[in-house]
């Protein structure tokens, strides 16, 4: 069987060239060869190719060069001749070519397999990171910050490279120019681009507007833990291949990603949805709100990219609608794992663990100096640096200081919380326990509108795992207002109930669901207590002293400052108001454990 090779440089400049004799001193062909074209082998010798044209336009047969110093111009695949039959030809089927991929090319799926991420040091991380491996799952070398992109090196003959093996492109096609690229500032998880690009033939189902995701800088402690500690980054890589097409909403469409194991590096290209922007940006928000209402929305519209923590500025309704779409989605797309609707290979993608057990008895507790430290540097940024922007309620010193004693007994428990909340002591504790989306706040969705209303999409899959589902709920109401969480949560919480019964999974005991929600604000309460020194890293402590209003810049527009500080008042506000102490004690008796462990 000869060998194929498929033309991978050139697109730059409309091809390849090509040559009459084997010698780069013979005559030059009047036509390139197009980027993409599939070739057969006649003749190699050293560098220097004599091929016969299977697909593509250009030369019918000629010599080329398969790579240039520090560039590559033609590379092997595998494949039969007679897979591309008909596929070539000149002028006489020029027609015909124009239309040989009117119809959307099936995508290519590698095979999935398990890999083995090696554990890597925090000094190790900047000497492996600024390395170009192959990806774990296509094989193919990939840039893995936008500057890279941009270079020569890969560039648009690397994207139509890309795109041709996730098959999202067709081989008779091929990016022929980046046009423009920026990054832009979105979340904490990694870098975030967009770029404009040109095809060989535009077509309805190809995206100029692209979005990519690439990891921070191989530096720092930001590119540690999100690549190595946390880990975000496989488990996005792996939906995107393998689940897009098979989850019951839209997502974006999917062009390309990877990632290497032994480098932390990866890439993710989707489509661009095209979101409204903004009637007025964070840095010029008021104490006045500032959002569309839905008339001036029509079909097929996009709403703006919400961002987490502005839903009162931002959102109409302060995004009641949205939060009740986001949860009966999370319950769709359990409800689907559930009865098997997803990637039938799933369950190797994302295990299942085995049933938790009944709630233990008699663990004592174990909480010390680390976690009061940590409540301490709450309170005291509460009632001292942020003094000014928060409401009086949780500067309370009396209130504070119950809060602490039990938030620090709420810690003593993470065993007997952690299985009750993975469906431990239910008559089927894995009907707790799936796969759906766990970080569904709002700047992680996306609404656009139909003919049936108002819809949602979703968005950003990096802590995707199989896991408690109330958890999942929780990763999505948390980030809306106090008043609309007192007023709405128990209709967040029956919109997933019900949509997971009705999409296939079993009805869940509101009550349970119910007393699993509270022990995850309580969670969270605890746990945002971690974070006062992010917010001081971003927003010094001088700073705070000029903070009165909490549209001031220097909170509002910081993202890790305006997420964290919320975070902080939100929960004390949550506890307050649904006495979440008392409900703890509550779920001590009726699991017959002690009260008290502080």
């Amino acid at each position: 069987m000869p060998q194929l090779w498929e033309v991978v440089g050139g697109a730059d400049k409309g091809g390849i060239i090509v040559r009459e004799g084997k010698t780069t001193a013979s005559a030059t062909c009047e036509e390139r060869l197009s980027t993409g074209a599939i070739l057969e082998e006649i003749e190699l010798e050293k560098e220097r190719l004599h091929f016969k044209r299977l697909t593509g336009t250009g030369p019918p047969e000629g010599w080329i060069s398969i790579k240039l110093p520090g560039r590559e111009l033609a590379s092997r695949i595998d494949g039969d001749a007679a897979d591309y039959a008909g596929g070539g030809g000149g002028a006489a089927d020029a027609g015909a070519d124009a239309g040989d991929d009117e119809e959307e090319p099936q995508r290519v799926y590698p095979p999935f397999k398990a890999v083995s991420v090696p554990q890597i040091e925090y000094m190790e991380i900047r000497d492996l990171a600024v390395k170009n491996e192959p990806g774990d799952y296509y094989g193919i070398k990939f840039p893995h910050s936008l500057a890279q992109l941009q270079d020569k090196e890969f560039g648009a003959a690397w994207l139509t490279k890309a795109f041709h093996k996730s098959g999202v492109l067709s081989k008779s096609n091929a990016v022929t120019k980046i046009l423009e690229g920026k990054e832009f500032v979105g979340g904490g998880a990694g870098l975030k681009a967009i770029i404009k690009v040109e095809y060989k033939k535009d077509k309805p189902y190809l995206h100029k507007d692209l979005f990519i995701k690439l990891p921070h800088p191989p530096k720092g402690s930001d590119r540690y833990y999100v690549s190595c500690m946390w880990g975000h980054d496989r488990p996005e890589t792996i939906f995107n291949i393998w689940l897009e097409k098979s989850v019951p909403f839209k997502v974006p469409k999917f062009y390309f990603a990877d990632i290497c194991a032994s480098t932390t590096n990866f890439i993710l290209i989707t489509e661009r949805i095209n979101m409204r922007d903004h009637k007025v940006s964070i840095p010029k928000l008021t104490n006045a709100k500032a959002h569309y209402e839905a008339s001036d929305f029509k079909v097929g519209d996009f709403e703006p990219a919400y961002d987490k923590y502005l839903d009162w500025w931002q959102i109409r309704d302060q995004g009641r609608e949205h939060y009740f779409l986001s949860c009966k989605a999370l319950g769709k797309m359990a409800g689907y794992h559930k009865c098997g609707k997803l990637h039938p290979q799933v369950n190797d993608m994302f295990p299942m663990p085995g049933p938790a057990p009944p709630v233990p008895q008699g663990i004592p507790g174990n909480v010390g100096n680390m976690e009061v430290g940590k409540v301490d540097q709450l309170v005291r940024f509460v009632t001292g640096a942020a003094a000014k922007v928060m409401p009086d309620e949780v500067k309370d010193a009396g209130f504070l200081e119950k809060w602490k004693g039990d938030v620090l007994n709420y810690m003593n428990y993470p065993n007997e919380t952690g299985l009750y909340l993975s469906g431990g002591g239910a008559e089927n504790p894995l009907d707790y326990v799936g796969l759906t989306h766990n970080n569904l706040q709002i700047d992680n969705a996306f609404f656009y509108h139909d003919d049936g209303g108002l819809q949602v999409g979703l968005l950003d899959w990096g802590v995707l795992a199989c896991g408690p589902l109330a958890g999942s709920v929780q990763g999505c109401i948390s980030g809306a207002t106090v008043e609309v969480l007192l007023e709405k949560r128990d209709d967040f919480l029956r919109a997933f109930i019900d949509s997971y019964a009705e999409n296939g999974g079993p009805t869940l005991d509101f009550e349970r669901f119910k007393m699993m929600s509270n022990l995850n604000m309580m969670g969270w309460s605890s746990s945002v207590t971690s974070n006062v020194s992010q917010v001081l890293k971003h927003t010094k402590q001088k700073e705070w002293d000029s903070i009165s209003e909490w549209t001031d810049e220097k909170l509002i527009n910081r993202f890790q400052t305006r997420a964290h500080t919320t975070q902080f008042k939100y929960s004390l506000q949550i506890w307050k108001a649904w006495d979440l102490a008392e409900v703890f004690k509550q779920w001590t008796q009726q699991n017959g454990l002690p009260e008290n462990k502080w």
